[in-house]
C-alpha cells in the first residue's frame, strides 16, 4: 500500500517551447498514443501507480471536466487547515490550461496530476505531515483504505460528485475531528471580524469581588470564545462579578491552568494569544488527528495526550472514559510520542531501576546515607530476574558496581513501590509504560510533568479492569485484591486481546464535552510543525511543479 506520498514522488510538467500555444491546442493526438506514452513512463513509478495504470489500460485520468473537480477538491481542502498553496494550485491550473505539445508530455501530465491529487487524497486522510519527520519514533499505521483506492471511486462518482465525495470520504470520521474543523472555522471568522482586543495586566492578581476597570473588554473577550453566552448581558461594573468569574474559570480550565478566577500572568498571557496563533494551532492539531488509525481500524484503543496530562480510553471508537496523567518532566525527561500495542500487565511490580538513574540519583543517595537502602526498600540485585532470597548486600563496593552496571539494582514490591501496585506494559525500546504511582497528591496539579518519562495514571485499577474486560476472571474486586497481595509479587497477566496505546501530542483538542481545549506546548514541538505548514512567516513544502 502506497502511505506517503512526499512531494518528491510529484511528476512535473512544464509547457515545452517547441510548439507555440495554438498550434499545440490544434493537436489532436490519438489516445492510443497518449496510453502507449504513459505506459511507458509509469514504469518508473512506484507499484501502486503502476498498477492503478495498468487497471485502466493506461487510459489518461484527467480531462477538463476532471480538471476542475480536482481543482475544487483541492480548493475545499482549506477548510480542514489544508491551504491551497500548499498543493501549488494556482500554478497546476495555469498548466493545465494549455494543451501538452507531444504525446510524452500529455503522458507526464496526466500522471504528475494523479500525483498531485493522491498527495491531497493522502494530506487530508492521514496527514500532511509525515509524523515520523517530527517523532522519530512514531512507527508507520498500516492502513485500510489507500489514497489510490480513494482516488479511484471518486473518479467513478463523476465530475459532479468527485470533490463532495472525495472530502467526504478521505476526512476522518472522528466526530473530535470534524468539530475541530468546525471550530477552524469559527476562529477564522473571528479573525476575519478583526479578532479580539488586548487586555491591559492588572497591576497585580485580580479574581473575584476585586476591581478591574476593564470588565467590559474582559466580557467581550470571555463572550468571544464562548465562555461567557452570547446573551450574557453588557455591565457597567468595574468590578469582577461572579458570572465573569465562573466565565474565566471556563476558559482557564480549557486553557491548562487551574480555575480560580485569579487573573494572574498564565492567564493573562493566554487571554491576549492573538486569534491568528489559535487558528495555527489549530491547523496543526488537525493534522496530528489525522495521523490517528480510524475507528474501524481500531476501534478500542487508548490515547495519552502528553499536553494535556489525559489518558482517554475507547471503545467502538468512541471516548468512554477520561483520567488523569503525569508525563515526563519538560526539558529533562520528555515522554517521546509513539505508539505500540499493550499486550500484559504486572501487579505489584518491582522496580528495575534503569541505570542512569541509579549512577545519578539513587546510588549517590544511598553512599550518603546508610539507611537508604532499607528506608525505600531497595535491592542489590545481581540481575532484575534474581529471586528473593538472591539479595545482595547494599554496601559500597556493591554500589559503585551498580553505577558501573556490573550490578543491578531495584525497588522492592508493595505501595510504596516508585511503580505503584500495578505496571502496564506496551514493548517498545523507549522503556516507557503506564504504571500506578505511591504518590496520588501530584494529580492534583494543574501541570503534570513529574516523571521521567513514563506515564503515571491517576486511576490504575479502573484502566486494569478496562483492559482485562475479555479476560475471564478478573472483576475490580479481583483487580483490587491482586494489587493488594503481597504474596504474588510481579504478578503478570496477559491481556487476551493487546490494545493499541498512542502516546500522542495534542496541543488543541475537543473534550469530551464538546468544548475546545488549548494546552502548553511543554515541549516545544509545536514550533516544527508551524513551520513544515509555513505558517507563522516559514517556508512551505510543497508538491513540484
Amino acid at each position: 500500500m502506497l502511505r506517503f506520498l512526499v512531494p518528491a514522488l510529484a511528476i512535473v510538467f512544464v509547457v515545452t517551447s517547441g510548439a507555440s500555444a495554438q498550434d499545440a491546442r490544434a493537436q489532436v493526438r490519438p489516445p492510443a498514443a497518449v496510453a502507449a506514452a504513459i505506459k511507458a513512463q509509469v514504469a518508473n513509478e512506484p507499484a501502486a501507480i503502476r498498477g492503478w495504470y495498468a487497471e485502466r489500460n493506461y487510459q489518461p485520468a484527467w480531462d477538463g471536466v476532471m480538471l476542475s473537480a480536482l481543482a475544487k477538491f483541492i480548493a475545499n481542502l482549506d477548510r480542514h487547515g489544508l491551504r491551497p498553496e500548499l498543493f501549488n494550485l494556482s500554478r497546476w491550473q495555469q498548466t493545465w490550461q494549455g494543451l501538452p505539445p507531444t504525446d510524452a508530455d500529455a503522458a507526464k501530465l496526466d500522471i504528475g496530476t494523479t500525483h498531485l491529487a493522491l498527495y491531497a487524497i493522502q494530506s487530508l486522510a492521514y496527514g500532511f505531515i509525515d509524523p515520523a519527520s517530527v517523532h522519530e519514533k512514531w512507527k508507520p499505521i498500516s492502513r485500510t483504505v489507500s489514497p489510490v483506492a480513494l482516488l479511484d471511486e471518486a473518479l467513478r462518482q463523476g465530475p459532479g460528485e468527485f470533490a463532495r465525495w472525495l472530502e467526504g470520504a478521505a476526512a476522518p470520521p472522528d466526530v473530535r475531528y470534524r468539530d475541530l474543523v468546525s471550530t477552524l472555522a469559527r476562529y477564522r471568522e473571528i479573525a476575519g471580524l478583526g479578532g479580539w482586543k488586548p487586555l491591559p495586566s492588572p497591576t497585580r492578581n485580580v479574581g473575584p469581588g476585586d476591581p478591574y476597570p476593564e470588565v467590559g473588554l474582559l466580557r467581550a473577550r470571555l463572550r468571544a470564545e464562548g465562555d461567557l453566552p452570547a446573551d450574557a448581558r453588557k455591565i457597567r461594573s468595574k468590578t469582577i462579578d461572579a458570572e465573569t468569574a465562573d466565565a474565566l474559570k471556563s476558559f482557564q480550565f480549557r486553557h491548562g491552568i487551574a480555575p480560580d478566577a485569579v487573573m494572574g500572568p498564565a492567564t493573562m498571557m493566554e487571554l491576549n494569544h492573538p486569534v491568528s496563533h489559535r487558528v495555527d494551532t489549530l491547523i496543526i492539531n488537525l493534522d496530528r488527528l489525522r495521523w490517528m488509525p480510524r475507528a474501524y481500524e481500531q476501534a478500542e484503543h487508548l490515547e495519552v495526550n502528553i499536553a494535556e496530562g489525559a489518558l482517554r480510553l475507547f471503545t467502538a471508537g468512541r471516548s468512554v472514559d477520561t483520567v488523569k496523567v503525569i508525563v515526563g518532566v519538560k526539558g529533562k525527561h520528555q515522554t517521546p510520542v509513539f505508539h505500540g500495542d499493550m499486550r500484559y500487565l504486572i501487579f505489584r511490580p518491582y522496580w528495575n531501576v534503569p541505570i542512569s538513574i541509579a549512577k545519578k540519583e539513587v546510588v549517590p543517595e544511598a553512599l550518603a546515607d546508610p539507611s537508604y537502602v532499607s528506608r525505600n526498600n531497595y535491592e542489590v540485585v545481581r540481575d532484575f530476574g534474581a529471586g528473593p532470597n538472591d539479595i545482595l548486600p547494599a554496601t559500597p563496593e556493591n554500589l559503585q558496581k551498580v553505577a558501573s552496571g556490573a550490578l543491578s539494582i531495584r525497588q522492592g514490591t508493595g505501595p510504596g513501590n516508585a511503580l505503584g501496585l500495578v505496571k502496564f506494559i506496551f514493548p517498545n525500546d523507549n522503556s516507557v509504560y503506564l504504571h500506578d504511582t505511591p504518590d496520588h497528591s501530584l494529580f492534583n496539579a494543574t501541570d503534570r510533568d513529574f516523571s521521567h518519562g513514563c506515564v503515571r495514571v491517576s486511576e490504575p485499577a479502573m484502566l486494569a479492569s478496562f483492559v482485562l474486560r475479555e479476560n475471564d476472571g478478573w472483576n475490580i474486586n479481583q483487580i483490587q485484591a491482586a494489587m493488594q497481595d503481597a504474596t504474588r509479587p510481579n504478578n503478570k497477566v496477559n491481556l487476551v486481546s493487546p490494545i493499541p496505546v498512542y502516546l500522542i501530542y495534542w496541543t488543541s483538542t475537543i473534550m469530551d464535552d464538546g468544548r475546545v481545549r488549548f494546552d502548553q506546548d511543554i515541549y516545544g514541538h509545536d514550533g516544527e510543525m508551524f513551520a513544515k505548514f509555513g505558517l507563522g512567516g516559514q517556508a512551505v513544502r510543497t508538491p513540484g511543479l
